[in-house]
């Protein structure tokens, strides 16, 4: 869940001496924060320069970062530093070009340390004699030799001595290669260590090292001794000094044998081999075969000539197994950086007129810096294929590791994406304050948005949603052809009880909850559709392991949901599904992500070049890239574009099939006539009442909005009491004590108090006296209790001014969601994230259940004074099913609230739309207007009201409970966050994870070596179809 990005440029005359000068640290700030939702627990950067003895160096600083600090700004305020001590002692920058490499880290294979943040090196910056040509020939110098690497991703093993190589025995055995010891624990150190194996170019020392490896050692207990791989065993690899050695001799002999055109001539190269193959004798130990002399004297050549950054890195590639977002930069490539991907994303945009490119892992990112910028584009490497790119100021050459080939310009060009007018690429959201609150005022506009698109017949969404509407209408067909052929032969109940799975719904978290409601509800829409739902994480396992399991067939539908396009499980999985939709062995794969241009429309070869031709299998919520980490406007955006999808499919179908009732279609034209008004009503008048925005964006101050802020408000004084209360008795305890320091001895507060009220009272003079003087050890006695009790006694006044419960229990409280599972499982991760840098005095532990079935049986034993409980009850007004779950709903809620201690019990605040729930004893209620009982005629048929009321309820009154929570949690947090001395930011989390995109926690690593006997499953599922 790491982030690469960096930006290699031109030096323009106004970047003065500085190292990054201030239009690459803009372009840094920019795209820090874009990545940061990749992870912010530390982060590294790194440029090139030159130092004081002319020799091209690395300057670079890692941060860890603070739980509640910003790692943009933590990272560039340190390495600023750094740069600065850098240019005091002599540090130059490159003359030519300006190089900036960042990585934000999120640990995986490590816990956060200063060692295991990317960049890394496994040997340090060392002299060592480099031979390259130069005006057409060879020269020899001594140069500062160093090798850095950052990476997104996981390295499992690594082949070499004809099998693979585990990280653990990895690293020992580089250990003892390139006599370097490494007290990291990571899987990314490993790679800098092969890079420093494997990179050679010019160099005889290494070289030879490389040469020995691959064609002497023979295993990897060869530099062990013969023994297995242990941290104790002795080194047996060759040592620096006979690397050292055998380097003089080569280099002698090179010497003499260096002309330039031994790298196009075979019959120079010939000579040059025959005469290193006689010096060999003196190196290799003399039982070595001529063809094992040979073989590693044409290592070393090959290695010395050809060896540099890129091809290391394709050699690299090549034989390791993992997830690759790898960035690799040395002091021997000044002008270029190498990129890779495999299993991991990484996008490229160059801007051509002002010669510089940037890259990132977050293709946003990218887009900050170039979007709407003339002659700039944007080239996101094949993951799936897997590619390395060597790249320059404004040039690319890429590398097919699938194909074995470079790609060619022109193949490269119908990749690239202008960043100009394009539509498949959206404008980076404006930054604010605060996220949560800006989303949420957003979301009127942007339902109204989605609502406009489906109202489109040329949008993506209603050709996308045609597409699925010609697949369920040859559904239809061969369901109802089937239908006839079992009733023919008496089979009937054999069709219902098929297990072959017509639509699969699938994604992460907020997705896969808000895909679950869909489904439900496309099933009570066509009951003899089957219908299923997974995590896209039981997907993954699913498709590597027991592909029949997931019963998918030919006519098999699949939606795959994410919000950012590239969640790590929904992604690989959509890439696997993709190659079972081109094999026939699904007719449709759909995808819902948040913006049009995402890795998983790359993943169904959706391509971005402006003009190119739409897929028909994408829908999109309009809701783009989002800052915050609690989910509002996304998750909403989602379940209305669900809803759109609904409804568009339900009229399509019924115009098709205008006299019949097609995979049991329940409801008629008339009755979508009816949601379709509810749905009007829901878009232009409850969103707004709600979130207190209208959809043009102008503010509007509704009773419900208020009513929702207000209650808000309340709760968070139940959070702060604790903090509040502390700070009332260490005023208390300073002015008590701290009247010593002037006066020499401490306040009796109660005895003080006293005087002030007999005084008030004009009580004489001596009688207060004698007052004072009975009642002294009552009034010591007062100020020790006040001393020891003053917390809780403050507490109580507080709760007394504020109108509170006065024996709530004190400390952290708890809250409790009850509301539908799709409900209340959002509003737990929402309110989760809402609070996650909050301080330990003034936080919340957080729970949701469904009052309607196990809240109850889940939370009814550990409810206490002072639990904060929000009910969802849904309107019982409609049918007699709502009534019913009305019913549950407020049972479970007295039954909560029965639980009491000394008279008081939890606060129970319901929240619903019928306003008779507010006579119903509990401690506040907040409604929500309704106008859809006066929607529903009369003339409807009773099931057919039955069916409407539980779609409106599904996608509509639940949705509108979820909205007001979103605005009564945001109130709380907002009004927790900005206490003071206890300030946090409410809208991101301290690891900042908010895109999954490393295995979380199913790996996609074997998916290819799965997928490649897919014919062989494909077959038994074939079978199993025809059976069927």
């Amino acid at each position: 869940m790491c982030g690469n990005f960096g930006f290699l440029g031109k030096r323009v005359l106004e970047d003065g001496q500085e190292l990054l000068p201030a239009r690459v640290v803009e372009a840094f700030n920019q795209m820090g924060r874009e990545t940061e939702i990749r992870g912010e627990q530390a982060g590294g950067g790194l440029t090139l320069a030159r130092d004081k003895n002319n020799q091209i160096t690395f300057v670079g600083e890692k941060v860890l970062n603070r739980k509640r600090n910003n790692l943009t700004q933590s990272l560039e305020d340190a390495f600023e530093l750094v740069r600065h001590e850098a240019t005091s002692k002599g540090t130059k920058p490159l003359e030519s070009v300006v190089i900036g490499v960042w990585h934000y880290r999120y640990g995986t294979s490590s816990p956060p340390a200063i060692l295991e943040t990317h960049w890394h090196e496994w040997m340090p910056a060392r002299n060592a004699i480099v031979w390259q040509i130069k005006d057409g020939e060879w020269i020899r110098s001594i140069k500062n030799v160093n090798h850095r690497i950052t990476h997104n991703g996981d390295l499992d093993t690594f082949q070499i001595f004809g099998k693979q190589i585990d990280n653990a025995n990895l690293g020992l055995w580089l250990e003892r290669v390139l006599h370097t010891p490494n007290f990291t624990t990571g899987d990314s150190p490993k790679i800098s260590g092969l890079m420093d194996l494997l990179i050679t170019q010019g160099m005889w020392d290494a070289s030879l090292k490389l040469a020995y490896q691959l064609e002497v050692a023979g295993s990897i207990e060869a530099a062990f001794g013969g023994r297995k791989p242990a941290k104790h065993a002795p080194n047996t690899a060759p040592s620096q000094q006979e690397l050292s050695r055998w380097a003089e001799i080569y280099e002698e002999i090179w010497q003499k044998h260096n002309d330039a055109e031994i790298l196009f001539h075979k019959e120079y190269l010939s000579h040059l081999e025959a005469q290193l193959l006689k010096a060999s004798k003196d190196i290799l130990p003399s039982q070595r075969s001529k063809e094992e002399q040979t073989a590693f004297v044409r290592a070393a050549i090959d290695a010395f000539l050809h060896n540099d950054l890129y091809r290391a890195t394709r050699i690299f590639m090549s034989r390791a197994e993992g997830s690759f977002g790898l960035v690799t930069v040395s002091t021997l490539s000044e002008e270029s950086l190498v990129l890779s991907s495999q299993g991991q994303p990484m996008t490229i945009g160059f801007n051509l007129p002002e010669a510089y490119m940037v890259y990132a892992s977050e293709p946003a990112a990218v887009n900050s810096v170039l979007v709407g910028m003339p002659n700039s584009y944007r080239l996101d490497l094949d993951q799936e294929a897997g590619e390395v790119a060597l790249v320059g100021t404004n040039s690319v050459t890429v590398y097919s590791m699938a194909e074995g080939r470079e790609l060619l310009e022109s193949e490269l060009e119908k990749r690239s994406m202008p960043m100009q007018n394009n539509p498949y690429i959206q404008l980076p959201k404006v930054e604010t304050q605060d996220p949560v609150a800006s989303d949420i005022q957003e979301i009127p506009q942007v339902l109204k948005a989605i609502e406009a698109t489906w109202l489109n017949p040329r949008s993506c969404n209603s050709q996308s949603a045609e597409h699925l509407l010609s697949l369920l209408i040859e559904k239809v067909k061969r369901f109802d052809e089937k239908r006839e052929k079992m009733l023919r032969t008496g089979l009937a109940n054999e069709l219902e009880q098929s297990q072959i799975v017509d639509f699969l719904i699938t994604g992460i978290e907020n997705s896969l909850w808000v895909g679950e409601r869909f489904a439900q509800d496309l099933k009570t829409l066509f009951p003899h559709l089957n219908i299923k739902t997974l995590s896209a994480n039981r997907v993954l396992r699913q498709l590597q392991y027991d592909l029949q399991s997931l019963n998918l067939s030919k006519d098999s539908i699949v939606l795959m949901i994410s919000q950012s396009g590239q969640t790590f499980p929904t992604l690989h999985a959509t890439h696997a599904l993709d190659n079972l939709y081109r094999a026939g062995a699904i007719s449709g794969l759909f995808i819902l992500t948040g913006e049009l241009n995402s890795r998983m429309g790359f993943a169904i070869a959706q391509s971005y070049v402006k003009g190119a031709a739409f897929s028909r299998r994408i829908f999109t919520n309009g809701s783009g890239q989002r800052t915050a980490e609690p989910a509002t406007l996304t998750a909403a955006a989602a379940h209305q574009t669900l809803t759109e999808l609904l409804l568009y499919l339900a009229h399509r179908v019924r115009q098709v099939f205008p006299d019949s009732s097609p995979l049991g279609m329940t409801l008629t034209e008339e009755s979508l006539a009816i949601l379709e008004t509810i749905k009007a009503d829901f878009l232009d008048r409850s969103v707004a009442l709600i979130t207190g925005t209208t959809a043009r964006g102008m503010r509007l101050k509704s009773p419900e909005n208020r009513k929702l802020i207000r209650t808000g408000r309340k709760w968070a004084l139940h959070v702060t009491e604790v903090p509040l209360a502390w700070a009332i008795h260490a005023v208390y305890v300073l002015v008590v004590l701290g009247w010593t320091i002037p006066f020499g001895y401490i306040i009796p507060i109660t005895q003080m108090i006293l005087l002030l009220i007999l005084l008030g009272l004009f009580f004489p003079h001596d009688l207060i006296s004698r007052i004072l003087t009975l009642l002294h050890p009552v009034l010591t006695l007062a100020d020790i209790g006040i001393a020891i009790f003053g917390p809780w006694l403050w507490t109580l006044g507080l709760r007394y001014l504020q109108r509170r419960q006065l024996l709530a229990r004190t400390g952290k409280r708890v809250l409790v969601i009850g509301d539908v599972p799709w409900v209340h499982q959002l509003l737990e991760s929402y309110v989760s994230k809402l609070f996650s840098l909050s301080y330990g005095v003034a936080s919340l532990d957080i729970h949701g259940a469904n009052p309607q079935d196990h809240m109850l049986h889940q939370f009814g034993h550990r409810v206490t004074r002072g639990t904060l409980v929000l009910l969802g009850v849904p309107d019982g007004r409609r049918s007699q099913i709502q009534r019913c779950d009305e019913d549950a709903a407020i049972m479970t809620g007295k039954q909560s609230d029965g639980v009491r201690n000394t008279g008081t019990g939890p606060e129970v605040v319901a929240l619903g739309h019928n306003p008779a729930i507010a006579r119903k004893g509990f401690s506040d209620a907040i409604i929500l207007r309704s106008r859809t009982n006066a929607l529903l005629k009369e003339t409807v048929p009773l099931e057919q009201q039955a069916v409407i009321e539980a779609l409106t309820e599904a996608r509509f009154s639940s949705f509108e409970r979820l909205l007001a929570s979103y605005v009564l949690f945001w109130a709380l947090a907002k009004q927790v966050a900005s206490f003071p001395l206890l300030k946090y930011q409410h809208w991101k989390s301290q690891s900042r994870t908010r895109v999954a995109t490393t295995a979380a926690p199913v790996s996609g690593m074997n998916l290819g070596a799965c997928l490649s006997n897919q014919a062989t499953k494909q077959g038994s599922v074939t079978k199993t179809i025809g059976n069927e």
